[in-house]
């Protein structure tokens, strides 16, 4: 008698769309408003500023959602066995981190590359050699990583080059101390810490008007005069709690996916009697976070904490895994090329800022009257930004994440 095949879990992909398509909508944004807005008499570049994915800015709770619920994930696996849990909460965490920085520093490190390559001739065209190396050398903690908190080159330059990083810094730093936690007591981390620090940040960021954009700047020591991407100075617009805003914003997500991780494993533990709900539900919420992402000012004028709901609600249906809409994006036909575009998402995230700039410096400067328009910069930007990423992606998991 044939023995029976072992059943092959099959991979939920449809969290990748949602990664993929939201890489794809911070390109938007940062070129048709951040990028678009440098572009000026100083820099010899003009370009129409844009609302296309504008409501990108305000989605990547995305990625700090699934981060925080993968992490639990993590745990919960190795877990499992006993000699893991014997060891002590800190060597788990290093062990954990380190996993995180072989998988992000060194494409961390080669964002930071391209925007010197690429951007201080865009942003400072009177650098030479002496002003160039000495960014470089007061910049050294923005290589190991430690973009988010304001160890940065008091003179604000590489956060033109490509400010975007801080994002995947402070990922990788937070993730460390929840992770500590985890280790040290889950039930502390999952009903006290998690859903109460979530609340009470969450309320402070909304109660000071800060947003996801102006998340870079330091609020501890030295600040920034350089303008951000909502208007305004750093020093007049983000308000000061003693630490770095942009490891508030990562915190606030990490621990929603934390939260969201016991909520669905209970969920999961009973037979759902309507799916359709869920199906009508998903469905809807998709859209309208769709929408807003692609062209913010809609009908519905939708806050940050309503498309912050939105977010963690597409989300959690989409691992929980039990309406059509979800099956859909699951399909046999289309899974695989969804799981590999959400692999190359945060690629795509970490060198796009510097490619921008490319394009526009392959174009040539230019005038009030020949102005370029978003699509001009946009669709080339994604385009390369894609394919280099599929580059990137090949050379790491051939070298430095190659299974063994």
């Amino acid at each position: 008698m044939a023995k029976a095949k072992p059943e092959v879990k099959k991979r939920n992909v449809a969290i990748e769309f949602w990664r993929f398509f939201v890489a794809i909508a911070i390109v938007g944004f940062h070129v048709g408003w951040i990028i678009a807005r440098s572009c000026n008499e100083t820099t010899g570049y003009f370009m129409e500023t844009s609302n296309w994915f504008f409501g990108a800015s305000e989605v990547l709770l995305l990625f700090t959602i699934t981060a925080g619920y993968f992490m639990v994930a993590h745990f919960k696996k190795q877990s499992k066995d006993p000699k893991y849990k014997e060891r002590s909460a800190t060597s788990r965490a290093f062990e954990y981190t380190w996993t995180r920085i072989k998988a992000l520093m060194p494409v961390l490190i080669l964002g930071y590359i391209l925007g010197v390559v690429i951007s201080i001739k865009f942003f400072y065209p009177n650098y030479g050699v002496q002003e160039t190396l000495a960014m470089l050398f007061n910049s050294i903690w923005e290589f190991l990583g430690f973009h988010a908190v304001g160890l940065r080159s008091m003179g604000g330059e590489f956060f033109n080059l490509n400010g975007t990083l801080w994002f995947i810094s402070a990922i990788i730093i937070v993730g460390y101390f929840i992770y500590w936690l985890l280790c040290k007591n889950e039930d502390l981390l999952s009903g006290i810490v998690a859903p109460g620090l979530a609340i009470f940040f969450a309320g402070w960021w909304s109660f000071t008007g800060t947003r996801a954009a102006q998340t870079a700047w330091s609020t501890f020591g030295g600040q920034t005069g350089s303008t951000n991407g909502m208007g305004g100075s750093a020093t007049a617009a983000t308000a000061t709690i003693g630490f770095n805003n942009g490891l508030v914003f990562v915190m606030i997500g990490l621990l929603i996916g934390v939260v969201l991780y016991y909520i669905l494993e209970k969920i999961k533990e009973r037979d759902i009697k309507h799916p359709w709900i869920l199906t009508v539900l998903n469905v809807l919420a998709s859209a309208l976070l769709i929408w807003y992402i692609i062209y913010q000012p809609t009908y519905f004028k939708l806050e940050r904490w309503p498309v912050a709901f939105l977010c963690i609600l597409v989300i959690g249906l989409s691992l929980l895994n039990k309406d059509k809409l979800t099956n859909v994006l699951n399909n046999d036909k289309t899974s695989k090329a969804l799981a590999y575009l959400g692999s190359l998402s945060l690629y795509v995230y970490m060198i796009h800022y510097p490619v921008a700039i490319l394009v526009l410096e392959c174009l040539g400067k230019n005038s009030p009257a020949t102005i370029y328009s978003f699509w001009l910069i946009f669709i080339p930007t994604v385009i390369i930004s894609v394919v280099l990423s599929i580059i990137v992606k090949a050379i790491m998991d051939n070298t430095i994440l190659k299974k063994k």
